[in-house]
């Protein structure tokens, strides 16, 4: 049997919050489900390890095959990693997967140390990996969803498509990462209730064709049911102390009807869990029942993306919000006692410094109690990305240029001085307002944990480069 350790790669930046890698964790599932039960999991991120200690504890396993997960800006740990395991561990199969390897795929073959990529949702291709390579194949033209070497050559097989029914997976590896070491570190979302903290996926992809948006997961949404929700949320009260679950689908609300039925189940079960959604309601379909029902269920906090508060900027985005049910929806969770956490964008091509005023005056009369203001960063494997490929703008090649919340990208009309200025002086606009700040006052948890936080947090977004 092939020993194998996935690793969560790791790049340094300015907010470090992490979740679980529910990645590598489902990858690990579904290859012991195969048959493969030699499995290991390291994340460099909750570790804090670089290149070179990862290493290090992948020789004290000695695996023969290692799987890469990275993001975009992840992408030079990940190289990093792939080098040093090829010229240490010379016989070790090296597969890199996750979002940038799925976009990336030839750039990341480029790589001398890199012998296969996993392409998009790659839990039953790395397992048939496994497979074929526990078998000692050495022609994988049949594994769906890979690029491989061929003497010498790069070869890109098909595609395989995603799974289409997620209750037919396993839950996530829970039982291979050290829950403790999660309870540490601030987590995605950042204001926390408390410590024993699961992280979720209820669904995957989200069917809105935003421009700049990840295309990890397709465009064809997919749901678990309630019941086999609910069945992992049991698992991790009953077996792993779970307190506190953050969902992190790209739309959790597509299917109110199932959102609805999560959370009577949560009622039901009398858990007294905290709940925060830091990624995914589309605040114009987000329903007041909805609300009603996961505030009953323990939820206390919640992100709504706006990105901009300027029709003309959400038509180029392909956004198409409908900005006054989002306003008026942020109004009524507010009301509810849940802090609401606004999401907007700068820097959308062709977006005038005129807009970005507008979006940000929107922010600061808004019914939001926190809110971050992002660069608009074209990822690859996105449309924006390929619009301003096209239209000839100078992309960085350095991919922890992407690192979302330090980039100097700049696809807009304003130049990088100006939007620099207009950045920093959106967090101050919104901020610098006592009601705003005796209402976050008032709902935020764990007092004396978060205010200091929170206010390091506020000095680095609105005064530090």
């Amino acid at each position: 049997m092939l020993r194998t350790a996935l690793v969560q790669t790791y790049h340094p930046y300015t907010q470090f919050t992490h979740v679980h890698p529910l990645g590598v964790m489902m990858i690990a599932a579904v290859a012991r489900e195969a048959g493969h039960a030699d499995c290991h999991i390291l994340d460099m991120k909750v570790e804090d390890w670089t290149p070179e200690r990862c290493v290090e504890e992948l020789e004290r396993i000695r695996p023969d095959v290692v799987g890469l997960s990275a993001m975009t800006y992840e992408a030079g740990c990940m190289h990093e990693v792939a080098k040093l395991v090829k010229d240490r561990m010379p016989g070790t199969t090296v597969v890199c997967g996750g979002p940038h390897p799925s976009v990336a795929d030839d750039d990341v073959m480029a790589d001398a140390s890199v012998d296969f990529v996993v392409r998009g949702e790659g839990e039953m291709i790395f397992a048939d990996l496994l497979t074929e390579l526990d078998k000692g194949t050495t022609d994988f033209s049949d594994v769906a969803g890979i690029n491989w070497r061929r003497d010498g050559e790069v070869v890109r097989n098909l595609d395989r498509p995603p799974p289409a029914e997620l209750d037919e997976m396993p839950f996530p590896a829970w039982d291979l990462i050290d829950h403790a070491k999660y309870y540490t570190v601030p987590r995605g979302g950042v204001i926390y209730a408390h410590k024993e903290f699961a992280t979720m996926f209820s669904s995957r992809a989200c069917p809105w064709r935003c421009t700049y948006c990840h295309n990890s997961y397709g465009k064809t949404f997919r749901e678990r049911s309630a019941e086999h929700v609910l069945a992992e949320i049991d698992l991790l009260v009953n077996e792993h102390g779970v307190k506190e679950l953050v969902f992190m689908d790209d739309i959790f609300n597509f299917r109110p009807k199932r959102a609805k039925a999560i959370a009577q189940g949560l009622i039901d079960r009398g858990y007294d869990l905290k709940l925060t959604f830091p990624n995914g309601f589309r605040g114009d379909i987000l329903d007041e029942e909805l609300v009603q029902l996961l505030v009953k269920a323990g939820m206390y906090r919640c992100m709504i993306a706006v990105e901009s508060a300027v029709p003309r900027i959400q038509k180029v985005m392909k956004k198409n919000l409908k900005i006054e049910k989002v306003k008026k929806i942020v109004e009524f969770t507010a009301r509810q006692g849940v802090m609401v956490h606004g999401a907007f964008m700068l820097g959308v091509p062709s977006e005038t410094k005129e807009e970005m005023e507008a979006t940000i005056r929107w922010a600061a009369e808004s019914h939001f109690h926190t809110a971050a203001f992002f660069r608009v960063i074209p990822f690859k494997g996105t449309e924006l990305f390929q619009q301003v490929e096209h239209a000839g703008f100078d992309l960085p090649t350095d991919w922890s240029a992407y690192e979302p919340y330090e980039t100097d990208i700049n696809l807009s009309k304003v130049d990088e001085v100006e939007i620099m200025r207009l950045n920093k002086g959106a967090y101050r606009s919104f901020y610098f307002n006592p009601k705003r700040l005796w209402r976050i006052f008032k709902l935020i948890p764990n007092k004396k944990t978060m205010l200091p936080f929170l206010t390091l947090l506020f000095a680095r977004r609105a005064y530090a480069r």
